[in-house]
């Protein structure tokens, strides 16, 4: 079976919508129900799914392409009948398309269920039910915390008063991720899941002084209380430690401690004065979601996707004052106070050693990232900012999975 997906009309106004992003490759099979691609209207971002199993044989609209409803999106074929009939337009295809096939038209199911596009996509990459999944958003819609909160909810564990996640197969090669000032181990569940799928053991921490961990830190030295142990404990074995922003200081007292078989460093810290002081001070002493919201804005270039129940328990959380000594610790008058270029320098030496340079940093100078020791590598993402993989997933998590090979 030979048919053309078209642009079904997905609102009573829709005359056109710009194709967002294709989810399924030319040549790569899908099954009923799967996204095939993201499609922009005047009124926001829609998936626009498979009503039978098949396969995209080739696209006809492609990323960026502004086009009609009814226009041809691309060739399916191998597919099987769908359980409704399609509505066939029996007028002719534009001369671009393949003259052959007839065009089809598929509706829009209604699966009861409400979700974000990049929740859904989320979702997808981590192989979750939406079904399983509590949305918190307006009217129990499911927005990407919920996704990111539920990737880590069944591994949750605590040893030695550390909070932490920890999936994967048992044989894989051992990763650490370590989060920033003010996050938790669920800032990581999108890459984490990536890494596990692709055979990774991922050990994710709560650090001290951060999320569920009991453990406090009020200087950058205690970052790093009881990591060591916990990665003997449950990982049995030095590991490649990935970590970001401020999690580049207990990251590299791991290396030094000789608990490292390389350093990844997300949009580090310690590489020059150059702060936002009202981010880290600001979050140190956040107490609405109003805060929260206008200070996590700085960390990406995209629209900030969290729900106001999940920014409420954030600042929940941050209200309680367990950052204020640690903020004062790490940045005071004239800017950073932590500098770790001398040890990365050393520690190039024996260990591979990656930094990730967002250039849309608003928390950090990017420049100072990349003047380090030429032993270090060093990978430019120029359309990312602070939350790197949250711009630039894809190209993160590929820098992530081939920086912990073996």
């Amino acid at each position: 079976m030979s048919a053309v997906l078209t642009l079904p009309r997905l609102g009573e106004t829709m005359e056109d919508g710009k194709v967002v992003a294709w989810l399924v490759a030319p040549g790569a099979p899908f099954r009923r129900g799967d996204a095939l691609l993201e499609v922009e209207t005047d009124k926001t971002v829609v998936e626009v799914p498979a009503l039978a199993d098949g396969e995209l044989a080739e696209i006809l609209a492609p990323e960026g392409a502004q086009v009609r409803v009814g226009a041809s999106l691309a060739r399916l074929v191998g597919a099987e009948e769908p359980d409704a009939a399609p509505r066939i337009d029996p007028a002719p295809l534009a001369t671009s398309a393949p003259a052959p096939a007839p065009k089809v038209v598929l509706p829009m199911p209604s699966t009861g269920l409400r979700a974000t596009p990049l929740a859904r996509r989320l979702a997808r990459e981590a192989g979750i039910d939406l079904r399983d999944v509590r949305g918190t958003g307006r009217r129990g819609r499911i927005e990407r915390a919920d996704i990111e909160h539920h990737v880590g909810a069944p591994t949750d564990a605590r040893a030695n008063g550390l909070a932490y996640s920890l999936t994967g197969p048992d044989t894989g090669a051992r990763v650490v991720l370590l989060h920033g000032f003010a996050g938790d181990h669920t800032l990581w569940a999108a890459p984490a899941a990536g890494l596990a799928r692709a055979g990774r053991r991922v050990l994710s921490p709560d650090l001290p002084g951060h999320g569920a961990t009991d453990a406090e830190a009020a200087t950058p030295a205690e970052l790093s209380t009881g990591l060591a142990d916990l990665i003997a404990e449950t990982l049995d074995g030095p590991a490649h430690i990935i970590a970001h922003s401020l999690g580049a200081v207990p990251a590299t007292a791991l290396a030094n401690a000789g608990a490292a078989q390389s350093l990844t460093l997300v949009a580090p810290a310690g590489l020059g004065l150059g702060v936002d002081r009202t981010f880290v001070h600001g979050l140190a002493v956040a107490k609405s979601a109003g805060e929260v919201a206008h200070l996590l804005q700085r960390m990406t270039e995209t629209p900030l996707a969290l729900s106001a129940e999940a920014l409420t328990r954030i600042a929940e959380s941050l209200g309680q004052g367990r950052l204020i000594a640690l903020a004062d610790a790490i940045v005071g008058a004239a800017g950073q106070m932590v500098s770790l270029r001398a040890d990365l320098a050393r520690l190039a030496e024996t260990i591979p050693i990656r930094i990730i340079a967002p250039h849309r940093d608003r928390i950090f100078d990017w420049r100072d990232m990349v003047t380090v020791s030429p032993r270090i590598a060093l990978h430019h993402l120029p359309n990312a900012g602070h939350m790197a993989w949250w711009d630039a997933q894809r190209d993160v998590l590929d820098i992530l999975r081939k920086s912990t090979d073996g």
